[in-house]
């Protein structure tokens, strides 16, 4: 009995090992202002995290470009982590995207108003990103 018992667990343990390792496979990288204008390699799956300046409560957000090609998807809601609790405190602001296919990309972000047309962004955020 017990020899039946310990060739069902192995297999079992083994198959959940091999599972464990294919869902860590994706990587989660940061970026900041000091990564402007570098060259950003992922691999696909990879969630690409971008934490700016930025205070919302003015009406200011970082706004991402189109992107040609079209190779990271914006995942989850924009968070916003400010930098005490008094109100109207400015902090970082979080975008997360996603890479979804295999090629380069410039990443674009404006620091604007939605609503605001015409208008100059008050910042610009660039970053390459190769997927590969």
């Amino acid at each position: 009995m017990k020899t039946k018992i310990s060739t069902l667990i192995i297999p079992v343990l083994f198959v959940g090992l091999l599972t464990g390792c294919a869902a860590t496979s994706a990587d989660k990288v940061t970026i900041t202002e000091q990564d402007a204008g570098k060259t950003i390699t992922l691999k696909t799956g990879d969630t690409l995290i971008v934490s700016l300046e930025g205070n919302m409560t003015t009406g200011f957000s970082w706004i991402p470009a189109t992107q040609t090609p079209v190779l990271l998807e914006q995942v989850g809601e924009v968070a916003v982590t400010p930098v005490s609790n008094a109100i109207g405190a400015p902090g970082k602001i979080l975008l997360q995207f996603k890479a979804t296919e295999k090629g380069q990309t410039n990443l674009h972000l404006d620091y604007k108003r939605s609503w605001e047309q015409g208008v100059a962004p008050a910042k610009t955020f660039d970053v390459t990103v190769v997927v590969k």
